[in-house]
């Protein structure tokens, strides 16, 4: 029962490293010392079953993170929309479901919108 309390959290120090996979070796094999099994270090990461070297994975979220779009990102690391519209969704989604991990139980004692505000009002029509 206790290896289900530990399945998709981070930091319990149940991992272990076991062997190096892949064709040149770069993606570590690792087991649950909770529930004795076997995984990959990218599971549950959008690294997980690519088939890019990580280099040119982390070269398209590079572009995408300093606001380059989709045609353009693909121009620039040689790759189809297609492939950088699927990364960027799948980069999307394990932000999300980090930020929702660690944004928790926040205590916000103050909050300011001076930013916002100055905003709206230099675009009011008067």
């Amino acid at each position: 029962m206790s290896g289900v309390l530990d399945s998709g959290l981070r930091g319990r120090g149940n991992v272990r490293f076991t062997r190096w996979i892949g064709k040149s070796e770069d993606i570590r094999f690792v087991r649950c010392c909770t529930c004795d099994t076997d995984f990959s270090e990218r599971k549950g990461t959008p690294l997980f079953n690519a088939r890019l070297p990580r280099q040119q994975i982390v070269s398209i979220f590079e572009h995408l993170m300093e606001g380059d779009g989709q045609r353009k990102t693909g121009r620039l690391t040689h790759h189809k929309q297609d492939t950088v519209a699927r990364f960027q969704r799948l980069g999307g989604l394990h932000a999300k479901a980090f930020h929702d991990q660690k944004a928790q139980h926040l205590d916000v004692p103050e909050l300011q919108l001076d930013e916002k505000w100055s905003f709206v009002k230099k675009n009011k029509t008067t």
